[in-house]
């Protein structure tokens, strides 16, 4: 248990990490790309790239959050019907309806990952605020 917990804190850091990393490369390219009289400040290159991450990993926390509510059950058991409609597949065909697969998936469903979106919803601030003291 302890070893868990201790992998899954040096998961976030890793993440938030490679979050900062991708921010400081947007913002570089931002603030090189393009003609030499195209003059952009440091602060509205970093801000941009602040944003840009933290919207994407708001984004990508909120796909996972609505995925482990089971919303796309339905599309998932529609896609494994297809495929045992079309293929020869019949290993798990007698596994019942939509209903007892839903309650296999809902036993096997894992707690909902909210340090994506906290990391998301941390780096936007963090770009608003590079925006913020480049207005002033």
């Amino acid at each position: 248990m302890e070893e868990s917990k201790k992998r899954q804190t040096l998961k976030r850091i890793i993440t938030l990490v490679l979050d900062i990393v991708l921010a400081l490369v947007i913002s570089y390219w931002r603030f090189t790309a393009g003609p030499e009289d195209y003059n952009i400040d440091v602060l509205y290159a970093l801000s941009d790239g602040f944003f840009l991450v933290g919207a994407l990993n708001l984004g990508f926390g909120a796909l996972l959050w609505i995925s482990t509510s089971g919303i796309f059950d339905i599309i998932s058991y529609g896609f494994k019907s297809l495929l045992y409609l079309f293929t020869l597949r019949t290993k798990d065909k007698d596994e019942g309806g939509y209903y007892e697969y839903q309650l296999k998936k809902k036993q096997n469903r894992k707690a909902v990952p909210f340090e994506t979106l906290w990391i998301g919803a941390g780096l936007i601030l963090v770009g608003i605020v590079f925006y913020i003291l480049w207005r002033v």
